[in-house]
Formats: structure tokens, sequence, C-alpha cells
């Protein structure tokens, strides 16, 4: 395997799985839809970019909502086919008959050898420690000549930036705490350009994009509502007191609340045929 200087040493992380509580199912659903209308958009002309046409097959990696499963079932038609896979598929729409939803730990299980004209996956590799190991799966799934397209975020020019308080404190806590109980690795999207030509895919191009997180809105609330819903869990362990997160948290939703935005990246990269 190529090399990784980005790969946590430990072996053993903390899962990410929602619990079965309501109001945290619906808080994730929230999350996702969030998610959905602040980076489906770009997801689109990146996909758009591998020449996507009917009769495809296609993988989905990571699935969340399904917003982009049901995108590509679309641009595949009946003749295609589209898999998604997500080790939660709860928060999954319903599809079309000419694809699947299947719960799938990509940690663990193959993710198939030579099947797929694209492969897509989005905001998924940076929180696993097994992040290349997946992404080799990836590209195995890839028929020869096929398509893949990965998405990811590079936090270090969001931490560099000043950051209101309280919201500075509580948003470098959550980060700091997904990097040491999950293996979350907030330089991963600028690493992509590098694995996909380290692993030999050709005719790679990246791009990226920083925008305004303004409160209240989707492109704050993607990544607010998931600080709001780690707010027990860091009141429960500290050493932030419920006092300071919930003034975090109501600053990033008043109207005048703006900041930068991480850097969404992504590459796409073909499989030599």
């Amino acid at each position: 395997m190529p090399s990784d200087s980005g790969e946590p040493a430990r072996d053993e992380r903390i899962s990410y799985r929602i619990s079965d509580d309501p109001d945290q199912l619906q808080r994730e659903r929230q999350r996702l839809g969030f998610l959905d209308q602040y980076r489906d958009p770009s997801t689109h002309r990146a996909l758009e970019r591998t020449g996507i046409g009917p009769g495809w097959r296609c993988l989905e990696v990571g699935a969340g909502s399904g917003s982009i499963t049901q995108w590509l079932c679309q641009r595949v038609g009946p003749r295609g086919y589209v898999l998604a896979v997500d080790i939660d598929t709860r928060f999954h729409v319903e599809v079309a008959a000419h694809a699947e939803v299947r719960q799938l730990d990509v940690t663990r299980a193959s993710l198939g050898e030579a099947e797929y004209d694209l492969v897509h996956a989005r905001a998924l590799l940076q929180h696993l420690h097994q992040r290349t190991q997946v992404l080799d799966a990836m590209i195995a799934a890839l028929e020869p000549g096929g398509w893949l397209v990965v998405e990811d975020s590079d936090f270090t020019s969001y931490l560099q930036q000043t950051l209101p308080e309280p919201f500075g404190t509580f948003s470098r806590a959550t980060l700091e705490h997904a990097r040491d109980t999950s293996g979350w690795d907030g330089a991963c999207g600028r690493r992509l350009l590098h694995w996909f030509q380290e692993r030999g895919l050709v005719d790679c191009e990246a791009s990226g994009s920083v925008s305004t997180m303004r409160g209240g809105t989707p492109s704050a609330e993607w990544y607010v509502s998931g600080l709001d819903r780690a707010r027990q869990r860091f009141i429960e362990s500290g050493p932030l007191t419920a006092e300071l997160i919930d003034r975090a948290i109501a600053q990033a939703r008043e109207p005048d609340f703006a900041i930068l935005s991480p850097i969404a990246i992504s590459v796409i990269g073909r499989k030599p045929a």
C-alpha cells in the first residue's frame, strides 16, 4: 500500500453512529438536510465532470440522507444501477427500483471488485481512521476506466481565522475531541489529490471553495446543528460548561454571525483502462 502520513497511529477508534434517542435522530435528520442544501450543488458539478449518463453503474459510499443517491438514479435512468451504502441507513430516503440501499461498515466489508463506472463519497474519509484503506476499496470497486469522486474538507484556514468567542472555544474543543476519539482528520481534503495520483489514477482534477457561514442558514447550520447535537456529551464529559456551550450555539445562530467556512475540496480521477 502507498505510504500515508495522514493515517492516525491507533487502530481502534470510536465509530460514528447516532443513538436511538428520538431527539438525536431528529437532530441528525436536520443536520443532514442542511448539509444537502449547502453541498449538493457543488457535488452535482463534480459528478457531472465525469460524464455520467444513462446505463452507468454507481456506488454511493456514506450515503447519508440519500439526496445524491436520488440524483444519481435520475442521471443513470432505469437502465443503470445505484448502490448506496452507509453504516446507518435510517436517514436514507426511498429509492427507485434500479437502486438499492444497504447497511455496510466500509471499514470492514468489501465494496466489490471492478463493478462500477462511478464511485462517490462525500464528507466520509475525514471521519475514518482507516481512510486510505477505504479509499483503496473504492478504487478496487471501479471498472477499468471508471471514475472516482471524493469530497472532503480542509479545516486549516477555518481554525486559523479569528473565531468569535465563545463559539471559537466550543468549535475547537469539538474538533479536538473528534480527532482524539474517532480519528477525524481536518486536513483530509487537501491530501486527496496526492492520494489519487499516488494510487495511479489518471485525469485527476481538484477544485475547492470557501463560503460564508451565516448564522441561522444552511451554510452554517450543517456544522452548528452538529455542535448542538453534541452539546449534552460535552456537558457530561467537561471541561466546557453548559452555559458556555449554550452561548456558543446561540451566538452561531445570530443573523450577524459570519465566518469563513472550511475549504470544501472535490477531487475526481479515473482508473486506468
